[in-house]
């Protein structure tokens, strides 16, 4: 068979062939291996195949002409092939030796194939790591879940997610405790059993507008907050229980006050066609208001305490005719001295009643009780009692045994009292917690122990003080009060406290004060130390 007959046939197969001796020489080549090389077959004879087909200047990695010429049989292996044109081919090269020095080389494009595994495997791999991230998303998302289902049983208000069917998925411990009813019970029921219904709320916001509703859960009032999510309701309950017996009493108090505003505005019409005879009410009211002062001041002590090693002062001035700050010493056995200062909330008449109720409480009941705070709570309860009215009173009570210089202190929502500390020539200021009387019963308050020693002041005001304005509208303060007391701290205690009011009058300039000022000050003298050294 000629070359010709030779070249014709090989040239039909679909297949790239070369037949090459054992120096890589190309003895012959078909016409598909063009595709390859980009070089006709004739002009590739007697040249490397390696050059010629793949432009490698040594034979390639893996051939096995290269690595064991002796075999025999057939060899196979696969061949990443770029061609001329740039092209990437995977082929399946075979390598059959058919004399002593020549060798026939064929390559079948198992491209598609080949990339088809490739694609296989990258989407294997793509898979597997498709499936740990989502085994670790689920992990994440479970522990999150397991988080916020904790979260969610700590919370203090309820907390309760259904779907459209009324089914609870999701009820936290507040809300399970609250409608007692148990965790195992939960699949059974629907969400408007929690609430006591047989069937779903009038309410309901699936099938109405409602953001908040109220509902009568045992004893308690509770407030329900609603979100809505795609096919979920988060429903949200807070107990109101306090808040709305609250807005109960005061919605008593608005109905008790809107009568009386209709009855005043009928004694307004009245009023006016009686106007002469009003200038003569006023005129005894005045008188009136003058003696509910002069009462109010006859209720103040008489006289401080005389303690050999103590200096005591004390000044009340009211904003208007009667006031409602108020400051008292208590006599005591056994050394103690109680002393108090107070501020009921308001002016005028009202105020000035409500500072003698409570002064004839603390003088009635407080005798002997050396604790501040069991004072404070025995006082608390009883106004409580007697007052019906929005008005409150701030206190600060000092149990003070003069043997040796200790107290025992309280605060019912007053201000700090002002401590000048003479060791360290400081001003500290003393408080604690407590709300103010009359309003809450059943309070209980913080009690504290201090000492006083020799050339220390124990400074106890009402807010009137400090809130004493200008014609500026610029308080006093605290600050200037505490630079005062420490630029006069080696005064006697009624000389610290008229240089204290003349810095106030020469701050409003002849301002009127628009609240009480009370102060009550407790200083140990100096010399009564010295004399214990002795």
């Amino acid at each position: 068979m000629d070359s010709n007959t030779l070249n014709r046939l090989f040239d039909g197969i679909d297949s790239y062939i070369i037949t090459v001796d054992n120096d890589f020489n190309i003895k012959f080549a078909n016409g598909k291996i063009s595709l390859i090389s980009g070089t006709h077959p004739d002009e590739m004879l007697n040249k490397k195949c390696y050059n010629v087909i793949h432009g490698y200047l040594k034979p390639c990695k893996g051939c096995p002409i290269a690595e064991k010429k002796d075999f025999k049989g057939t060899e196979t292996l696969i061949k990443d092939v770029v061609t001329y044109k740039g092209n990437r081919l995977f082929v399946k090269a075979s390598f059959t030796r058919i004399a002593e020095n020549l060798y026939v080389s064929s390559f079948i494009d198992i491209t598609d194939i080949e990339q088809a595994r490739l694609d296989l495997t990258h989407f294997h791999k793509e898979s597997k790591a498709n499936n740990f991230r989502l085994i670790h998303e689920r992990n994440t998302k479970d522990a999150e879940v397991h988080f916020l289902s904790r979260a969610i049983d700590t919370m203090a208000q309820g907390i309760m997610i259904v779907d459209e069917d009324y089914n609870i998925k999701t009820i936290n411990k507040m809300l399970r405790d609250t409608s007692k009813i148990g965790k195992q019970d939960i699949n059974k029921i629907k969400c408007y059993n929690v609430y006591g219904y047989e069937e779903p709320c009038k309410d309901c916001p699936f099938k109405t507008d409602a953001q908040k509703s109220l509902r009568q859960m045992h004893d308690k009032h509770m407030t329900i907050m609603f979100s809505k999510f795609d096919r979920y309701m988060v429903e949200s309950l807070r107990d109101t229980t306090r808040e709305i017996k609250l807005i109960d009493d005061i919605r008593e108090s608005q109905e008790e006050i809107r009568e009386k505003q209709r009855q005043m505005s009928i004694l307004n019409a009245d009023l006016l066609r009686m106007n002469e005879k009003l200038k003569a009410v006023q005129a005894v009211i005045e008188d009136e208001l003058k003696q509910v002062g002069h009462i109010q001041e006859s209720l103040l002590p008489e006289h401080l305490p005389v303690v050999d090693g103590y200096g005591f002062a004390a000044t009340y001035i009211p904003a208007e005719q009667a006031g409602g700050d108020y400051y008292d010493t208590i006599q005591m056995s056994n050394n103690y001295w109680g002393f108090v200062v107070a501020d009921v909330s308001g002016h005028g008449t009202p105020a000035a009643v409500i500072m003698a109720i409570t002064r004839a409480i603390m003088r009635s009941y407080t005798f002997d009780v050396i604790s501040a705070s069991d004072a404070l709570t025995m006082v608390n309860d009883i106004l409580c009692d007697n007052i019906h009215t929005k008005d409150f009173v701030t206190m600060f009570y000092a149990v003070l045994n003069t043997h040796n210089g200790t107290f025992n202190l309280a605060s019912a929502g007053h201000n700090p009292v002002l401590f000048f500390d003479s060791s360290e020539f400081i001003v500290k200021k003393i408080t604690a917690s407590g709300m103010f009387l009359g309003t809450f019963e059943g309070l209980t308050f913080e009690e504290k122990k201090w000492s006083i020693d020799s050339g220390d002041i124990f400074f106890m005001y009402t807010d009137g003080l400090v809130e004493a304005m200008n014609s500026s509208r610029e308080q006093y303060g605290y600050d200037r009060l505490v630079s005062k007391l420490m630029m006069f701290s080696d005064y006697p205690a009624d000389r610290l406290i008229k240089e204290i009011m003349e810095d106030v009058k020469d701050f409003t300039a002849g301002a009127p004060f628009e609240d009480d000022i009370t102060i009550l000050v407790i200083k140990r003298d100096k010399e009564d130390k010295e004399k214990e050294k002795k």
